[in-house]
């Protein structure tokens, strides 16, 4: 079955969703915090024998006529050459969830091994998304996804970039725990999120300006989110990561909610070597080492690394992330930082990433290169830049 995004809103009444506003929050963290239950604790999303392994259902799309639904489907690549990409096709974004009209999506962004970006966000009439509920199979105007585990395939193009890549999975899908975080007692309000390929060999074609790029060696990822609880009205910030060190797959979440939640931290990690996962906890250590900057556009802090903790065969798995250097800053909000305050932003950050690992049969370390994320939903003094303490 298939359905269009237009249908959908043109079926269903408008709710009347509340979004809090970064900074009015002295009556709520007054008041006893309210419910949210993470993913290993929450029921499953869907029956199924195997908990944590993504069906094609989990990847397909789940609109139910909630005004205020989101969904998208991430793909990324690299490869040794030097060159990425990354391309998400959305039902519309994960903001603002409160206004009917945000349109369909596709951002699209490339970058060549001399430094040049390609970087679209580029929207669509409501009509032009059309998305299957029973597996991976989306269209976008002249863009789509289609696939099931273990194989996908992706056309995205705009302006002088077109891209057509497959994946194929080399670790086996994850989804922690139900899949989902949920902010009310009856398990209506959720943000969910599976990861169909962890890790992937990628093949196509890259076109830049009329030149074409054949991809052999591709490393590539997808995972796929959706929900109808805004981040501006339960998150704080979060910390965002994946990475491949030799044999090793890592990836992890960090979820920090609002004082309106308690400030409860969520994570989400999952580590496997070879095809096999190894971990997948909801128990982690996420700790800033070394000095903290400041990004220029949103105001908020990076530290120069990070140490990631968590217990393994009796002894601690040690995720250690140096040499941050800042690849994007992003400011969410309309008001600017000034010298004392942060605003809502989002940082993509570079860094070099050591794991420790203690196996059965030995200590084995692996060492690489990580690209990570962190995003900030409030308004903060910059003297609390560590939100992770």
């Amino acid at each position: 079955m298939e359905i269009t995004r237009r249908a959908l809103l043109t079926s269903t009444a408008c709710g009347a969703g509340l979004l809090l506003v970064p900074g009015l929050r002295g009556l709520a963290q007054a008041q006893e915090a309210k419910f949210v239950i993470g993913n290993y604790e929450a029921p499953g999303l869907y029956d199924q024998a195997a908990q944590e392994v993504v069906t094609d259902r989990d990847d397909a799309y789940h609109n139910d006529g909630n005004p205020r639904h989101y969904e998208w489907w991430y793909f990324d690549l690299f490869t040794a050459s030097g060159r990425k990409a990354a391309v998400i096709l959305m039902d519309r974004p994960l903001i603002m969830l409160d206004n009917p009209d945000l349109p369909p999506m596709m951002m699209l962004n490339v970058e060549l091994p001399d430094g040049s970006n390609r970087d679209f966000q580029v929207p669509f009439p409501g009509e032009e998304f059309i998305a299957s509920k029973e597996h991976c199979d989306v269209k976008l105007g002249k863009n789509w996804c289609k696939g099931r585990y273990p194989n996908w395939q992706l056309h995205a193009e705009h302006e002088d970039v077109v891209v057509d890549l497959e994946l194929v999975a080399t670790v086996d899908s994850w989804r922690a725990g139900s899949g989902a975080m949920y902010f009310d007692e009856a398990l209506t309000v959720f943000n969910a999120h599976v990861v169909p390929a962890p890790r992937a060999a990628v093949n196509g074609t890259i076109q830049v300006a009329g030149e074409e790029i054949e991809i052999k060696d591709g490393h590539g990822y997808h995972d796929h989110n959706w929900g109808n609880a805004g981040i501006e009205g339960v998150l704080k910030a979060w910390h965002w990561g994946r990475a491949e060190c030799g044999d090793f797959t890592l990836n992890f979440s960090y979820i920090l909610h609002n004082a309106d939640y308690g400030n409860k931290v969520l994570c989400k990690f999952m580590l496997a070597m070879g095809r096999e996962i190894l971990l997948s906890t909801g128990e982690f250590e996420d700790s800033f080492v070394g000095e903290i900057h400041v990004a220029p556009q949103s105001g908020n802090g990076w530290p120069d690394g990070f140490l990631i903790e968590t217990p393994y065969n009796g002894e601690m798995i040690r995720i250690e992330i140096s040499g941050n250097h800042l690849l994007s800053d992003a400011l969410n909000a309309e008001a600017k930082p000034d010298e004392e305050t942060a605003q809502p932003g989002y940082i993509r950050l570079g860094g070099d990433i050591r794991m420790t690992v203690p196996l059965e049969g030995g200590v084995e370390v692996a060492t690489g290169s990580i690209i990570h994320e962190m995003s900030f939903s409030e308004a903060i003094p910059k003297d609390q830049a560590n939100w992770l303490l």
